[in-house]
């Protein structure tokens, strides 16, 4: 699911503050947060600055996903599947799927008796299926390269929530000890929510929200529970 967040460096507390840029998909403690853990101990063997300028630096505009992403690939943005990626169902293109795409490309429409008997712009009779294990390896996509090309966006503990985010990982280094602060917003402590978890939806969120350090983790002490930290 596309809950946001962000990647960045820790800043200060009281109140909290961070610098980051966005991460789109899936970016709760078990998802982004493992992932930032694995690269850090994997791809990037412990060198933080590395990391965080190819992560931070290098991609301004953000990320629409790290995980489960191929460091070894060139990032850039590709969209799978693609019109012209094969359903596993009926062999054929996504696009073929759906009405409105065939007077555009001047083909002609099969058959009425093949539509969706509930749903006339399903023209081959059902959705497209795709497994997303059989989604080919790429490289991490960013917004700033390959398909996409959006200008760098600052994302802050001043406008993080309101744009939807709910989780941010900002990293630190302090007497020697490299760290990855888990930061959470929390609805407007005035608000009728106040205290709940702020969950963004489709880029809003709570603008008045606060961000609380839940987590502080030592990148080279043993790897925290994830699902524990989900549920603070």
């Amino acid at each position: 699911m596309s809950t946001r967040g962000g990647i960045g460096r820790w800043v200060g507390r009281n109140p909290v503050r961070f610098f980051s840029v966005y991460h789109h998909w899936d970016s709760y403690p078990s998802g982004l947060g493992k992932t930032l853990w694995d690269l850090y101990h994997g791809h990037f063997k412990k060198d933080l600055e590395a990391m965080l300028k190819a992560l931070i630096d290098d991609h301004p505009a953000g990320w629409s996903s790290i995980n489960g992403a191929d460091f070894n690939l060139p990032p850039g943005y590709s969209e799978w599947p693609n019109q012209d990626t094969l359903c596993e169902s009926c062999g054929k293109e996504n696009w073929r799927h759906y009405k409105q795409y065939y007077k555009g490309k001047k083909e002609r429409l099969p058959a009425r008796k093949h539509w969706n008997p509930t749903n006339d712009v399903l023209v081959l009779g059902h959705s497209p299926v795709h497994s997303w294990e059989n989604e080919p390896a790429t490289g991490p996509k960013c917004f700033c390269h390959g398909g996409r090309s959006e200008k760098g966006s600052v994302v802050t503990e001043e406008n993080a929530s309101g744009i939807g985010c709910e989780w941010v990982y900002a990293f630190d280094v302090k007497g020697g000890k490299r760290l990855m602060h888990i930061l959470s917003s929390y609805c407007d402590p005035k608000g009728e929510f106040a205290g709940e978890k702020m969950i963004g939806a489709f880029g809003c969120g709570d603008p008045k929200a606060i961000w609380k350090d839940v987590e502080v983790v030592d990148l080279d002490e043993k790897e925290p529970n994830w699902k524990r930290i989900e549920g603070r």
